[in-house]
């Protein structure tokens, strides 16, 4: 783990998440936009948080309305913390990293052990953009670019 104070470097991988269930603490805005990117690539998602936003809801995963619990961990292969509150996503990082389960705290790239890229993806092809989780808008921008030069050769030829 990295201090606020030192360089973070990510590695740009593409993990294979067959067989592996993904929970997602958290269920605000920080969650829908995960979710919402986790979809594209599997169904084996459960969301845990008091309340639930409809548009998780919707994305037709599996919604666990309560508390988060270390013992919640079990069976999962990936994490990601999205709640409100830094401390609770700290804590989850922990517990899963003591499990040896690799976590994301959506808030805080430093207590990570990964971080999300932008993702384009078009069938089997996928293209990922990251600052190194120090400009998220600009990987976003970047990414958009992409789709936008995708969508453009795509409807020329048509």
């Amino acid at each position: 783990m990295t201090t606020p104070e030192s360089p973070m470097v990510f590695l740009p991988i593409c993990l294979n998440i067959t067989g592996r269930r993904i929970l997602v603490v958290g269920g605000g805005t920080a969650a829908v936009h995960k979710v919402g990117s986790l979809v594209r690539y599997t169904d084996a998602i459960t969301v845990v948080a008091p309340g639930i936003d409809e548009r998780i809801v919707k994305m037709g995963v599996e919604c666990v309305h309560g508390e988060y619990a270390p013992a919640m961990l079990t069976d999962y292969g990936l994490v990601y913390a999205c709640t409100d509150d830094r401390a609770v996503n700290r804590r989850i990082r922990a517990d899963a990293a003591a499990r040896g389960i690799l976590a994301n705290a959506a808030d805080d790239p430093h207590s990570s052990d990964f971080v999300s890229p932008a993702i384009y993806r078009q069938g089997v092809m996928s293209v990922a953009v990251s600052s190194n989780a120090t400009n998220v808008k600009q990987s976003i921008a970047w990414r958009d670019r992409i789709r936008k030069v995708f969508e453009d050769d795509s409807s020329e030829g048509h």
